[in-house]
């Protein structure tokens, strides 16, 4: 029960996530999906933060989530209730099949073949994460009051395992600066499922954190809008065959 609640935790509160969550860098897409041809899955789509990069690239785009709160929001995508596990389209029916910010949620043993089930020949796989730069002093700093996270653990091991039946996946990273306010860093924190499913003592303790680091910090002290250093790592494969 419990990966399933954390993983339809995030519908509880859309706005936040859509106003903390970074947009997906569309050159990085790009480089995702080069030399596809055809429809695109987003998997684990959400509220559409990947899906519109994937649309603004020229793709139609079929957006799966098991959360039928976050696929309310997405507007650039043909959505449907359905998970990793159990995808809720034909064999062979796209060309590509993204994820972002969530293959850490998957089980690679089931969510591969069931991936390669939908993946025209010699389809695309791509995954993509925004993660937080911290050898950012702020960052660093912001990162000690909200925690760890399973999938920049994920990016930083480089811990993403080649898959039966693909290509070995090449792995590309940038780095990039997000213009943020304080209002979106703190829809930021609040977005995260560990934050939402906290006892109201923790949210209430790290938001005092984060908004004290945010008021006296000589990056974000008085500023209106500041800048953010985030990682952008994408993974992309081809099925064989």
């Amino acid at each position: 029960m419990e990966p399933i609640e954390r993983a339809t935790s995030f519908g509880t509160d859309v706005g936040a996530y859509e106003l903390g969550r970074p947009e997906y860098d569309d050159e990085h897409v790009a480089w995702m999906l080069d030399g596809v041809g055809g429809p695109v899955l987003d998997l684990g789509a959400g509220s559409g933060k990947l899906s519109r990069a994937v649309a603004r690239a020229g793709f139609a785009v079929i957006a799966v989530d098991p959360d039928a709160a976050m696929l309310a929001r997405n507007d650039a995508a043909q959505t449907q209730v359905g998970s990793a596990d159990a995808i809720p389209l034909p064999d062979h029916s796209v060309a590509a099949v993204t994820v972002g910010q969530a293959w850490h949620w998957f089980d690679p043993a089931t969510a591969g073949p069931e991936i390669g089930r939908v993946l025209r020949p010699a389809g695309r796989l791509g995954l993509i994460w925004n993660t937080r730069d911290t050898s950012d002093p702020f960052v660093a700093e912001l990162a000690a009051i909200i925690g760890p996270s399973p999938a920049e653990q994920m990016v930083a091991d480089d811990s993403v395992l080649d898959l039966p039946g693909f290509t070995a996946f090449e792995r590309d990273q940038r780095t990039r600066v997000r213009m943020m306010t304080p209002a979106e860093i703190e829809a930021m924190v609040t977005s995260r499922s560990w934050y939402i499913l906290a006892e109201l003592q923790q949210q209430s303790e790290v938001l005092a954190g984060v908004r004290n680091l945010v008021a006296t910090h000589p990056h974000s002290r008085g500023r209106e809008r500041f800048e953010y250093a985030l990682h952008s790592t994408v993974y992309r494969a081809d099925l064989i065959g």
